[in-house]
């Protein structure tokens, strides 16, 4: 799945690599040029459409995207909130400021330590302006979005951790002695501080997905 395909460049090189195509572009004209560009490859759909309404596809996929910097919170949140889609992974052309920040080893808010449950985020390649016509004021990178093989947490325990980490980030800066004592008495803090090695002091902010994992794991 290509979001935001324009006249179909990326889409032609994908069409000779991939089994399937399908390219997703909202602008009516551009759909235009993608189809003549694409005449011939049997293999590619172009559909006009809104990425952010169009449903994703049922069976495992893949998405490649050069994403408008303004959109880009809310096709993350497309792509990645439900961990019940099949996505497999995601190359997707950022904002080199806001790629650094979504793969930050210690996520800032819990959407995003949510992500990390079920998907790795990395920074691959750097692109700068000159690769882009007309080239943007600022630097992209490439986020790379792959699913992780096993789960930090079962699929079936994303409520669980919604509610933990609504909990544990209701005062982002406050210590967890004052945000998870309940549901975690003092003691089971230590435990798991020491345990997963983090600070007592430390706050919401301060974890990685894999501390947030391991304490829900404790909990009952």
């Amino acid at each position: 799945m290509e979001i935001g395909a324009g006249t179909g460049v990326l889409t032609l090189a994908l069409a000779r690599r991939a089994g399937r195509v399908l390219a997703v572009e909202c602008d009516p004209r551009l759909v235009a040029r993608a189809r003549r560009r694409l005449a011939g490859h049997d293999n590619v759909a172009v559909v006009t459409a809104d990425a952010l309404r169009l449903p994703l596809p049922r069976r495992p996929f893949r998405v490649v995207a050069n994403l408008p910097f303004g959109s880009t919170e809310a096709m993350l949140r497309r792509l990645l909130d439900d961990p019940r889609s099949p996505l497999q992974r995601a190359d997707l052309i950022l904002q080199e400021e806001a790629a650094r920040r979504y793969a930050a080893a210690r996520p800032a808010n819990p959407r995003t330590v949510r992500w990390g449950a079920w998907y790795e985020l990395r920074v691959g390649r750097r692109l700068a302006p000159a690769c882009f016509r007309p080239p943007p004021s600022v630097a992209a990178a490439v986020l790379v979005v792959r699913r992780r093989r096993p789960p930090l947490v079962p699929v079936g325990g994303r409520h669980r951790l919604a509610a933990l980490l609504r909990a544990g980030f209701r005062e982002p800066e406050a210590p967890l002695r004052r945000s998870l004592v309940p549901p975690l008495s003092r003691g089971q803090l230590r435990r798991l501080a020491r345990d997963l090695q983090f600070p007592l002091d430390a706050s919401a902010a301060d974890l990685d997905a894999h501390q947030w994992a391991g304490i829900l794991a404790y909990l009952p």
